[in-house]
């Protein structure tokens, strides 16, 4: 039994010597080392959800579209117009309104004044008269004075370049006494010669006694060539409001029915030039 034990331990020793020899004389091989195992992978990230695109604007409606204007019909040419008539644009308009700014330098035809100086006596003025007419549609039923723009032709002519102005205004019944003055006494002033020597007071019918009153306008004649269009044998008539606009002008058939038919001077009337001088 012991030995069995010695020559166990005997071995034992012979072993581990063999062990110890191997170590110093052989390269020992170490294990192979644990290889580690592969990362994980993170997971990909979240994609964000696409935006939200907005929906597209309302077109408006297409606006409505408006319908085409009347066209006017055309102005009849050459024929007789009425005063009352509102037409444009106006013949002989700049020429009228011309006139009516520049008539009063031609002074009354009727005022002495402007006569030669031989008078021996104290010169009458321009005089207010009652119209013969009785259309108050045009210039009947009014007081008026005239103008002209040459005295020594008016009214019997040569009248090419003759300009007539009747001064209108409407009639105001006043008492006897309140400043009529009758016969030639009626002019009384102290005024120059520059002065407008005008007596505003006439008869009408039955005596009764008028004052210029509101102004009522002018009624306007000139004459132009013969031939010259839209004119009666050259004779512009026209109608000037008292605010100064013109409201006919041409063949006014208003005018034209008297002054064609009945008028003594060619198309004037005339009035007298003097109570001394009818």
């Amino acid at each position: 039994m012991r030995k069995r034990i010695v020559e166990a331990l005997a071995l034992f020793a012979l072993v581990t010597a063999g062990c110890g020899s191997g170590k110093s004389t052989g390269a020992g091989t170490g294990g192979a080392g644990t290889t580690g195992g592969a990362g994980t992978t993170g997971s990909a990230g979240t994609s964000g959800s696409a935006g939200t695109t907005g929906s597209a604007g309302t077109t408006g409606s297409a606006g409505t579209t408006g319908s085409a204007g009347t066209t006017g019909s055309a102005g009849s040419t050459g024929g007789a117009v009425d005063a009352a008539a509102d037409h444009a644009p106006v013949p002989f308009e700049e020429q009228i309104l011309d006139i009516a700014a520049n008539y009063l330098a031609w002074g009354r035809v009727d005022d002495e004044l402007r006569w030669a100086p031989w008078l021996c006596r104290i010169p009458y003025p321009g005089v207010t008269r009652m119209s013969g007419s009785n259309d108050e549609a045009t210039h009947g039923r009014k007081l008026y004075s005239v103008f002209a723009k040459n005295h020594a032709a008016y009214p019997n002519g040569p009248h090419d370049g003759q300009v007539v102005v009747k001064q209108s205004w409407a009639p105001e019944l006043v008492d006897t006494d309140a400043g009529y003055t009758s016969g030639l006494n009626m002019y009384h002033s102290d005024a120059g010669v520059e002065a407008d020597h005008f007596y505003p007071y006439a008869k009408g019918d039955g005596g009764a006694i008028y004052r210029a009153g509101t102004p009522a306008g002018l009624y306007i004649m000139f004459r132009l060539d013969p031939s010259t269009p839209d004119t009666d044998a050259g004779w512009v008539y026209a109608t000037v409001t008292a605010a100064g606009q013109v409201t006919a002008a041409g063949r006014v058939a208003s005018c034209m029915g008297c002054h064609e038919t009945s008028a003594t001077h060619e198309r004037l009337y005339g009035v007298p030039l003097s109570p001394s001088y009818p």
